[in-house]
């Protein structure tokens, strides 16, 4: 399982050095080929799923009706972002120039481990966020009603 984050930097080729505890762990688990996206519209941050895992959730998805608005613009928005790839020889990935820039991921970047995937945050973006949106009473109380 991933967990925490490391704080990296993305090179002037856009190439991402994933921390190598991340990298290892997914290359044993699912092997290197993996799935480049963002589920957010506006692409404030990076996702990079394994393939293994993208395609289970594809799996889960194709159960839902076609024509559920859900389901259409989960599907448009990480289409129009995504990208196949996998690690080179050292470890790194390259985020195509139109995600970097709508992620703001153009030097100083925080991976984040999300259990099965990473998300990709520019350092201050992130902050931000976790500022703004991150943990509260609300969210506690939902999760104690689920058991957690």
């Amino acid at each position: 399982m991933l967990r925490g984050r490391i704080s990296t930097r993305i090179d002037d080729k856009g190439r991402l050095k994933v921390p190598s505890a991340f990298r290892a762990h997914i290359e044993k688990e699912y092997g290197p080929e993996l799935y480049l996206t963002s589920l957010s519209p506006t692409g404030e941050s990076v996702r990079l799923y394994p393939l293994k895992v993208w395609e289970a959730l594809e799996e889960r998805l194709r159960a839902v009706p076609q024509l559920n608005q859900s389901r259409k613009s989960f599907e448009m928005t990480t289409s129009y972002w995504g990208q196949l790839t996998e690690f080179d020889a050292q470890g790194r990935v390259v985020i195509p120039p139109y995600l970097r820039e709508a992620a703001g991921a153009t030097a100083d970047v925080d991976v984040l481990a999300l259990q099965n995937c990473l998300e990709i945050w520019n350092s201050d973006r992130l902050r931000a966020k976790v500022l703004s949106d991150g943990l509260n009473d609300t969210h506690l109380a939902d999760l104690s009603d689920l058991g957690i």
